[in-house]
């Protein structure tokens, strides 16, 4: 074989692995987008049908980092969806979230754990949620626990609704917060 037969073989079957290599990318995008992250469809509707305040306070002060959906927007976590919500906290990736890495607020919240606790407590019930939220957002770390005890009640209502959280008829408020298990 000759070099200009091998690179003549070589060069006619590149189109085919080229549209091979294509269809495979399109496929897998596909299949990615047909995953949605954040809320169900279901749960999403559900949620701002049954906590309309709440989704108009998430949109306001939530969705700009955590996304309409709670699918996160930024490298904020999510917030809802399957695995949103663990009992326990993922580690914390200083280089992806640019609100970790402050250091005075580290220094802060150091001080206040036990050597090797987790960065947070575990999210078990509703009350744990609202506990963390009240008091840490939203962010920039001082504009946290700015909104009104209320806002925050109906931002955690829409948001263990659209998680899928089984919420009692009368939805979640500090009388029943803490028997919400998620």
């Amino acid at each position: 074989m000759t070099p200009s037969t091998l690179r003549i073989d070589w060069m006619g079957s590149f189109p085919t692995v080229k549209r091979w290599a294509f269809a495979a990318a399109v496929t897998a995008a596909a299949a990615c987008a047909s995953t949605p992250r954040g809320a169900t469809e279901a749960n999403f509707a559900s949620a701002r049908n049954g906590s309309p305040e709440g989704w108009t306070r998430f949109k306001q002060h939530c969705a700009g980092c955590h996304g309409e959906r709670g699918e996160s927007v930024t490298s904020a976590p999510r917030v809802m969806g399957a695995g949103a919500l663990p009992e326990y906290p993922r580690e914390r990736k200083h280089n992806a979230d640019p609100a970790a890495g402050d250091p005075e607020l580290l220094k802060l919240q150091a001080q206040s754990r036990p050597a090797g606790a987790p960065w947070r407590d575990p999210f078990r019930s509703a009350q744990d949620v609202y506990n963390y939220v009240s008091e840490k957002m939203p962010l920039p770390a001082d504009q946290a626990g700015s909104l009104s005890e209320a806002d925050y009640w109906s931002i955690l209502n829409f948001m263990l609704r659209a998680h899928g959280v089984a919420l009692p008829p009368e939805g979640v408020s500090a009388q029943n917060a803490s028997s919400v298990k998620l």
